[in-house]
């Protein structure tokens, strides 16, 4: 089994799935693929957002450990490298921990370019108005995992569709994963339409 992963690893089914209309044959839950990675999947509904609300929260207001506290309980700290630029989490890395299943993890995740692996052009016909492309890394800097966040505006508001890889997960840490991020993507969908107009009044 590969020791490390990277963006280019995701499978071109899936970036298709993504790009296409309706939804994928699992948009929550998860599995254990042949080679030994852990597939996972969450789907959340953002009634009165859009993606451009969900892009401002990953790329301007999620600064410090303050604001990831928001997000979610389980959040304990939280930094940028110095690669973060003003308004895109494009390049950047957050360093991090968290709780997962009850056990404290530290993760550096580097944001890419989503043209590294989709094909941008095709992001407006599909409604997809917010893509992050991420590698999740520990302390010793080797990937163990990816992921994708994709939103579509809808009538309602807009829908995240999320797409995980873990090299070597069990199936524990795939229900921890799938708990927490529909806890906290769940949170953010609460909070986020109100927390976007307090912010950027008069904007």
């Amino acid at each position: 089994m590969k020791k490390e992963m990277t963006r280019y690893d995701i499978p071109k089914e899936i970036l298709d799935e993504m790009l296409a209309p309706g939804y994928g044959p699992l948009e929550t839950g998860y599995k254990v693929l042949p080679d030994g990675k852990v597939f996972a999947a969450t789907y959340t509904r953002f009634p009165y957002a859009k993606g451009r609300m969900v892009a401002w929260w990953f790329g301007t207001f999620l600064h410090n450990t303050q604001s990831y506290k928001l997000w979610h309980p389980d959040h304990t700290t939280f930094v940028w490298d110095d690669q973060k630029k003003s308004g895109t989490c494009v390049g950047a890395t957050h360093i991090s921990e968290e709780y997962l299943g009850g056990r404290l993890v530290p993760m550096r995740i580097k944001f890419y370019d989503p043209s590294d692996v989709f094909d941008v052009s095709k992001f407006e016909e599909s409604h997809i108005s917010c893509a992050l492309v991420a590698e999740i890394s520990g302390p010793d800097g080797i990937v163990f995992g990816m992921f994708l966040h994709i939103v579509r505006d809808t009538s309602f508001g807009c829908e995240m569709r999320n797409r995980f890889w873990l090299i070597g997960g069990t199936e524990e840490a795939a229900k921890g994963l799938i708990k927490h991020n529909l806890e906290e993507m769940g949170s953010l969908a609460e909070f986020l339409p109100g927390l976007f107009l307090r912010e950027n009044q008069g904007a």
